[in-house]
């Protein structure tokens, strides 16, 4: 006769990741279960702390457990993510970040800057950690969108020390410039700041970067695209002909 560890197990199996048409443990996603006073407890490990079908994955687990599995009368689901690493980006960018994301728009004032500002704190209150970039060298808006107009980053050893609010760490210009003076940059000075975003800030491990990109097809924008493996781009319009055509 089988353990009742074995029991719980196959059962587990016939547990199908609905987007990935495979059952939950030999994707390796179930882990550290044991069985006490009838309780099967174990951690279920998603790709991205964010994960729309927990409630999918718990109400599937308690129906094959519950009463199916003798001895088994409750279920203890903990939950981890482990988001997916672009291995590319290790040979082009020497920071533990595992996903890159940019939002761009194909013009100003539709929204942009709080769709990333929304986006990174949504991540972080899923548990993921979670860095944010104001991309927009010319015209920083993040410091005003996340409280931190009065911010100053620390300098550790020679890198800057991302503020942190909501959960999320930021690094923008805004932070060191004047905000009552121009600030003039093109070409290849755009592409070092940006860059310096990445390497000369002090992020951590994270699970997100999101990138907020200044509005069209400038410098900034195709700099970023350029210098590292985005793994995805959310780009903001509004249902306005000329808002659409300009994202377009």
């Amino acid at each position: 006769m089988s353990s009742i560890h074995e029991q719980v197990m196959a059962a587990l199996s016939t547990v199908i990741e609905p987007e990935l048409h495979r059952d939950i443990v030999s994707l390796n996603m179930v882990r550290d279960l044991t069985v006490e006073a009838g309780t099967a407890k174990f951690t279920i490990v998603l790709t991205t702390p964010a994960c729309p079908l927990k409630n999918v994955f718990q109400e599937r687990c308690e129906a094959v457990l519950i009463g199916k599995v003798e001895g088994i009368t409750a279920v203890d689901i903990q939950w981890d993510a482990q988001v997916p690493t672009d291995k590319k980006m290790f040979g082009r960018l020497d920071v533990p970040i595992r996903s890159i994301v940019a939002i761009a728009s194909g013009k100003g004032g539709v929204g942009k800057s709080t769709v990333a500002t929304n986006l990174a704190v949504a991540l972080a209150e899923a548990g993921a950690r979670v860095g944010l970039i104001d991309a927009d060298i010319l015209n920083p808006n993040l410091p005003m969108m996340t409280g931190l107009s009065s911010g100053h980053p620390r300098v550790v050893d020679n890198k800057m020390i991302p503020i942190e609010a909501y959960g999320v760490k930021v690094m923008s210009t805004g932070f060191l410039s004047d905000p009552s003076k121009p600030l003039i940059l093109r070409g290849p000075m755009l592409h070092s700041a940006i860059r310096q975003f990445f390497t000369d800030v002090e992020w951590g491990e994270l699970d997100y970067m999101i990138v907020d990109l200044p509005p069209g097809t400038g410098d900034a924008p195709l700099s970023l695209a350029q210098s590292f493996p985005l793994t995805g781009v959310v780009v903001v319009t509004q249902p306005q002909d000329v808002a659409v055509s300009d994202a377009l």
